[in-house]
């Protein structure tokens, strides 16, 4: 009679403990769960933290870089993040433009980096054989130079559609030139040798200017062409794959010579008025050189890309290889470089062009995929 109780007691325990004992498929289904529940509330969270624009002024400087503010994409809508932003312009009321090159879009943000609009969309205008044209009215095939008008309309290099796209402030269509599938003036690198594969662009008074692989091209507002200039080879005023374009308040047109490594101005005539680099192909000493005893000389450009001018008339490029800005005096003479590289704010990875709004710079960050406003000390 004792025993029984006992049995009957050991018996129950065991139900008790395989109660709460799970199998080992049962097991991993929870796992699973819980963990899709944990990486879809982080994905979410990290859509609506990147998204919006973070303030950064609280941050110590770095490489004489004090970062102000940083933002990762729109945040909302089918794609929220930059993939890869080339180009940024500053227009009226301080908004600010960005070429968000691989989603064929235009980004815009208000001054403090708060998302506002975008416009644009995948169009191409010179499909390849065998496939479809699905072109219209302000449809982008990787757009990458921007700026604005005194009105505030956005003109965008549209690369891959060999031509410049024209907006409103509000991202409306107004008008496309060159024709893609016209010859420009002499001729220029587009497909076929038709239109121009635009790489920036920069608006000055009533004259648009552009690059293409090896030329500028100046044309009326209303997109007739005046002049081109520029050709291939390494003498000072000829071009290898200009990357930026900048305008000063007395006209002189700035490039940058991205493949020739180097800056050249011109008159607005097209006349080169001084070079800061040289092309390797040259047998002389660059200019753009520091040496410290018997140390390997520094190179002090090495992939220019996009250019503006600051109020002191001074010429602030983007140098992509240098994970900088540098700074140059209107007469080409080096100044400074700012930044490091790095992922932290106020650091760059592979900078893509600059533009300058009151005091700060925004810089077009694209390997890191976003744009950061900040301020230059020194």
């Amino acid at each position: 009679m004792a025993e029984a109780p006992r049995h009957s007691r050991s018996r129950a325990s065991g139900r008790s403990r395989r109660g709460f004992n799970l199998t080992p498929r049962q097991a991993f289904v929870g796992l699973a769960v819980v963990l899709a529940i944990v990486l879809v509330g982080l994905i979410v969270y990290l859509l609506n933290y990147i998204g919006r624009p973070e303030s950064l002024t609280g941050v110590a400087p770095t490489a004489g870089v004090q970062p102000v503010w940083q933002v990762y994409g729109p945040g909302t809508g089918d794609t929220p993040l930059f993939s890869r932003p080339m180009g940024v312009a500053v227009g009226n009321g301080g908004r600010v433009y960005v070429t968000d090159s691989q989603n064929n879009r235009v980004c815009v943000f208000d001054s403090s980096g708060r998302f506002l609009f975008e416009f644009g969309g995948f169009g191409v205008a010179k499909p390849l054989q065998g496939s479809q044209n699905t072109y219209e009215p302000g449809r982008l095939n990787f757009p990458v130079g921007i700026d604005t008008d005194e009105e505030g309309n956005v003109y965008v290099a549209s690369f891959y559609n060999d031509s410049i796209e024209v907006f409103d402030a509000d991202g409306k269509p107004l008008r496309r030139f060159p024709d893609p599938e016209t010859v420009v003036g002499r001729g220029s690198s587009g497909q076929d040798g038709l239109g121009i594969a635009v790489t920036d662009v920069a608006v000055f008074e009533d004259r648009i200017y552009a690059t293409d692989q090896y030329q500028v091209f100046v044309f009326t507002l209303e997109g007739e062409l005046l002049d081109q200039w520029g050709k291939p080879g390494v003498e000072p005023g000829d071009l290898d794959h200009p990357n930026g374009l900048a305008v000063g308040e007395d006209g002189t047109v700035y490039v940058s010579d991205s493949n020739h490594a180097r800056v050249t101005a011109f008159t607005p005539e097209g006349e080169p008025l001084w070079n800061f680099g040289e092309p390797a192909q040259s047998a002389e000493t660059s200019a753009a050189t520091s040496t410290a005893g018997d140390d390997e000389p520094e190179k002090l450009i090495e992939l220019p890309r996009g250019l503006a001018v600051a109020a002191d008339g001074s010429v602030l490029f983007a140098d992509a290889f240098r994970f900088g800005i540098t700074r140059l005096s209107a007469e080409g003479e080096f100044i400074v470089t700012y930044g490091e590289r790095g992922v932290d704010p106020g650091q760059f990875n592979f900078l893509n062009d600059v533009e300058v709004y009151r005091n700060f710079i925004v810089v077009a960050d694209k390997e890191n995929n976003r744009v950061q406003m900040i301020r230059l000390l020194n």
